[in-house]
């Protein structure tokens, strides 16, 4: 159970599902701002809620992959307070893509660009991409949940489970 949460070692749980939410939210928001912009607005109103709406979904899994990963670098490291740095941007961005589903669901039925779900927004993605960065950071810098063992064989870096306990 905990490797379906945490995943394998070079296979983590918690960067692919980030993919399923910054794309769902980043497709809304430009889905807002193109409607905003004259472009098919009653289709991109709707859309725009039921692809946020996707992103809010992805959340769940994705936070708790995130929480398992964060406890599991050294209280004392530096990863671990960017990784709440992290938490805090991802958290907030979360909160306001919410507060943004909320207000566009006006617009899923009258098929209209709501302004202040279009401005919440935009302000979503912001700290989206902010905290997407130290996410960034966590992994390509510190090398959090990174297995590196450039010398494995194909199959070894491939298959799930088989890297954990080469040496």
């Amino acid at each position: 159970m905990v490797s379906l949460v945490k995943g394998f070692a070079g296979k983590p749980a918690h960067a692919p599902l980030t993919d399923i939410g910054i794309g769902a939210y980043t497709a809304g928001v430009a889905m807002l701002v193109a409607g905003a912009a004259g472009f098919q607005q009653a289709a991109m109103a709707t859309a725009s809620v039921i692809t946020i709406g996707i992103g809010l979904i992805a959340a769940l899994p994705t936070i708790i992959t995130g929480l398992v990963d964060l406890f599991g670098i050294p209280a004392d490291a530096p990863a671990r307070t960017l990784g709440w740095w992290h938490l805090t941007l991802m958290a907030s961005a979360t909160g306001m893509f919410a507060w943004t589903f909320k207000l566009q669901l006006a617009g899923y039925s009258t098929g209209k660009i709501i302004s202040l779900a279009l401005t919440v927004g935009i302000i979503s993605w912001v700290l989206l991409v902010a905290g997407g960065y130290l996410g960034g950071a966590l992994t390509f810098v510190y090398g959090v949940r990174v297995l590196k063992r450039p010398q494995s064989a194909m199959a070894d870096a491939l298959i799930p489970g088989r890297a954990d306990h080469k040496d």
